[in-house]
């Protein structure tokens, strides 16, 4: 199972012979077909090798997931404010692959370096490692050893930036998926609960895997949590850092409108035709209008998934993803 979602993206004939329906409904709705937040708004994607201007308010945040013992071949994370890693940093999660990553981690020169476990990343559960009578990596360990960094799961820090507080949420959980670390069934009651933890005045969000519909297709199958993705609507924070799905690795600037409403019922498989329908409407609307849509909120979100590997066998090495805010 582990290896299907490893798997490279879908090519469109899989896509559109697997259900037109889904197809359609993905390319209408498609980031690309959206015009770009402006540039003094909640944020946008830049360059990797941009540098940010010091009379710049907005926050520079890098990103980046799944290096899976990677990371000294991956590109240089580029500069920025925060340094963010959202989970999967080794392949089975040994104290020695653990230490290892984060003493890379440590050595990066940013003001602040958060990280979160992936389901990889077993060393860093107690519940995991109390399966097998193995002793796991405390966050006492990990804040004396690597004092720069900052770590705690289902949890909540602030951060002071440029004259700025952002407020940010991280947890590791995701759906099972074999025999790994921090993970509930899928669609189960302790996965609710564990996202109705997160706080309403989130402004950076960090999980290890993507919530349903955005940036988690995996082959032909949305593999993302609805559970999750109930959550972020209800907190739409500024920025929605994960991984876990190497093949969706991208960025999505999702707006909380009627249309988004509508694209996630067609994944849901609840308004089929008539919802792509919908969503064709909307796209001419913006090819006519420049309206596109019913805005619900009064900001978007930046949805990151910033998976480093990727591509066949991930042999592809991505490096960071960069937004600012």
């Amino acid at each position: 199972m582990d290896a299907l979602f490893n798997r490279g993206p879908p090519t469109i004939w899989e896509e559109l012979t697997s259900s037109p329906i889904l197809f359609l409904a993905r390319k209408l709705y498609s980031p690309a077909t959206r015009p770009t937040p402006p540039i003094e708004g909640p944020g946008r994607p830049v360059p990797p090798n941009t540098v940010a201007d010091p009379n710049d308010k907005r926050i520079t945040i890098v990103c980046i997931s799944d290096t899976h013992n990677t990371y000294h071949s991956q590109p240089a994370p580029p500069a920025g404010d925060i340094l963010i890693h959202a989970g999967d940093l080794t392949s089975t999660g040994t104290f020695p692959e653990l230490d290892n990553a984060l003493l890379w981690l440590d050595s990066q020169p940013h003001q602040y370096k958060v990280f979160i476990a992936g389901n990889h990343d077993v060393g860093l559960s107690a519940a995991h490692q109390a399966k097998s009578n193995s002793s796991h990596m405390s966050p006492q360990y990990i804040a004396s050893t690597y004092p720069s960094l900052t770590y705690l799961q289902d949890s909540s820090a602030e951060l002071r930036v440029r004259g700025r507080v952002l407020r940010i949420y991280r947890s590791p959980y995701t759906p099972t998926q074999g025999a790994w670390a921090f993970q509930h069934p899928r669609r189960s009651d302790a996965l609710r609960e564990t996202w109705a933890r997160i706080p309403p005045l989130t402004d950076i969000l960090i999980t290890h895997g993507p919530p349903f519909g955005h940036l988690d297709l995996v082959r032909e199958t949305n593999a993302g949590c609805a559970e999750l993705l109930a959550s972020v609507w209800r907190i739409r924070p500024k920025v929605h850092v994960f991984g876990h799905i190497h093949a969706a690795r991208g960025v999505e600037y999702v707006r909380w409108d009627a249309r988004q409403e509508v694209y996630e019922s067609v994944l849901r498989g609840e308004s089929g035709w008539k919802g792509v329908a919908w969503l064709a409407w909307y796209m001419a609307l913006d090819w006519f209008t420049g309206w596109g849509g019913v805005s619900l909120g009064d900001e978007g979100t930046f949805m990151v998934n910033a998976a480093a590997v990727g591509g066949w066998r991930d042999r592809e090495l991505n490096g960071a993803v960069v937004v600012r805010v």
